[in-house]
């Protein structure tokens, strides 16, 4: 395949009609290439140009079309789609796109980087996107082929991956590399001995390990028994590799960000460096293939802890657009509290309030219905028995009925007595508590039928739900309108990328006092307008109360 060195980099989403095209010709493929070096013999075609396999040959000219940093990904991104799903999944093959690499590395080249001297590794460099494009970099500031591959290491579990990480990185460099120089064959959180270097950047693997899939005690500073997650143990490691006074580039889901499973490894990061900047990647979709997290950078300077009054950019990755900053300010004093960005800081009013000055009660779906399906029955029997609401009964704008999940009529849970704090005997707002950054809105909220009360006196909802009950139904309607709406959705998404909503975030969720919001809402007849009006009558009352004292 021919190769424009010269030609500027120019990021594009990710492409839908190509990466169908990819997985149906991957698809086919899949039975005939399972082994690394099967697999590998077509990305070479595919990186070279040199056609053999005819199912390969309508890709390779819709990835010729593309500049160099698109044709590499798109490479990379082939060999993922030829394991199988269950084998991407273990391994989480999935690839940093072009555009986000060049502008995670942009940051770091501003924050020290020096191109011509410092060392780089990446400890989950399948794909190479952040080391071809440092190898760019350094190139084309004047760095010869052999300063750089010296000065550049990663490392990789699946064995193809390694070697196409090595045939792109040569690509970019104009130099033969041999085999295992640049990027060795392995498992980071294994090896014992790494050194250190000026910088480590890398977008690891996420998913779930259990105790007995992990040896040492590292975890311990980073995860909590049972949640234990590869992206954290990554980022521990990362910190090690550092040195002191380099610089940490990773690009993780967004649950690390204000997530309570993740207080300790929001300590731990705050402990080891200072961190400079936490951006959001926005359009997630249209940036990732077949990535369903909401997806956050952050940089840090290894060497020194967080000092309190230091300052955090927080930013975002727009489409296709480099980093915007949006706003600098403190993190918490606390070092595991969620990171962020206040509502005023961003821009918006501060409220003052919280769903506690409404009188509301917030608690997580109580039933688990793939582990207690022998309590689940199709009609009711006893008042012990009362309808199941679903995350799929809530839409908004409508009371929420309960509807079986997979058939026609009514899912009901029995209980042994009908007194159990688990039933909901009184009316309340139920919310999706999985829902991802690409929807309308994150909280998507609903008030529970009072012909439910009255048919069956109560009523469960299953654990993908969260409910909030309120001492009267004004108060939830009213919060239902609130919680719904664009103004409430602007000061959540900050708080929280992670697609399951949390119920830690929406107790300390910033609102406009109830007063506010009831006048709002009694003379203007636009929920939304009326929610904006609210924040404004709270922000004046909090400056006017401020000014006073």
């Amino acid at each position: 395949m021919a190769k424009n060195a010269d030609l500027p980099s120019q990021g594009s989403a990710v492409n839908g009609d190509l990466l169908v095209l990819a997985r149906r010709i991957a698809s086919s493929l899949r039975e005939e290439t399972s082994t690394p070096t099967l697999r590998l013999k077509l990305c070479n075609q595919l990186l070279t140009g040199q056609i053999k396999e005819e199912r390969l040959r309508l890709l390779s000219e819709q990835i010729f079309a593309l500049n160099i940093d698109e044709q590499h990904y798109w490479v990379g991104t082939f060999y993922a789609l030829l394991l199988s799903a269950a084998k991407r999944r273990e391994q989480a093959t999935y690839f940093t796109p072009p555009h986000l690499a060049q502008s995670v590395v942009s940051l770091l080249l501003k924050e020290g980087f020096d191109l011509l001297k410092h060392s780089a590794i990446d400890p989950a460099a399948g794909g190479a996107a952040f080391l071809s494009t440092l190898a760019a970099a350094m190139r084309l500031k004047g760095a010869t082929s052999e300063s750089i591959a010296e000065r550049l290491q990663g490392i990789e579990i699946d064995v193809g991956l390694a070697r196409l990480s090595e045939t792109l990185i040569s690509d970019r460099i104009g130099g033969s590399i041999e085999s295992g120089a640049v990027v060795s064959v392995g498992n980071s959180l294994t090896r014992r001995t790494l050194g250190s270097f000026d910088l480590v950047l890398a977008n690891p693997p996420y998913g779930r390990l259990s105790q007995n899939e992990i040896s040492g005690k590292a975890w311990k500073k980073v995860c909590h028994p049972g949640h234990i997650n590869k992206y954290a143990l990554f980022t521990e490691l990362c910190f090690r590799l550092v040195k002191p006074g380099g610089l940490v580039g990773l690009v993780l889901p967004s649950s690390f960000i204000a997530g309570p499973l993740y207080n300790l490894l929001r300590s731990y990061m705050r402990e080891q460096g200072e961190i400079l900047i936490v951006g959001s990647v926005l359009d997630r979709q249209n940036v990732f293939a077949e990535v369903d997290q909401d997806i956050s950078v952050i940089i840090a300077r290894a060497g020194v802890s967080h000092a309190p009054d230091a300052n955090v950019v927080f930013g975002s990755f727009p489409g296709l657009k480099t980093f915007k900053a949006d706003a600098a300010t403190k993190l918490p004093k606390a070092p595991s509290d969620p990171w962020s960005l206040p509502a005023g800081t961003a821009g918006l009013a501060v409220g003052g309030a919280t769903l506690a000055d409404y009188g509301a009660t917030v608690r997580s779906g109580y039933f688990v219905w793939n582990r207690e399906q022998d309590r689940m029955v199709k009609s009711t029997r006893s008042k012990s028995t009362v309808p199941l609401i679903w995350a799929q009964n809530i839409k908004v704008g409508k009371f929420c009925m309960p509807k079986a999940k997979k058939r026609r009529g009514i899912d009901f849970v029995k209980f042994p007595t009908t007194k159990n704090s688990a039933i909901i005997r009184s009316n309340a707002i139920i919310i999706q508590r999985t829902t991802n950054n690409s929807q309308l809105r994150r909280l998507i909220a609903a008030r529970i039928s009072p012909s439910i009360l009255r048919k069956w006196g109560g009523f469960i909802t299953e654990n993908h739900t969260i409910v909030i009950t309120a001492p009267d139904i004004k108060t939830l309607d009213n919060l239902c309108i609130l919680l719904n709406s664009a103004a409430v959705d602007a000061r959540y998404r900050p708080l929280s990328g992670t697609a399951s909503i949390s119920v830690s975030l929406l107790r300390s969720l910033d609102l406009p006092s109830p007063d506010s919001l009831a006048v709002a809402l009694s003379t203007i007849n636009d929920g939304e307008k009326a929610v904006l009006k609210a924040y404004s009558i709270s922000s004046q009352q909090l400056a006017l109360s401020t000014a006073v004292a």
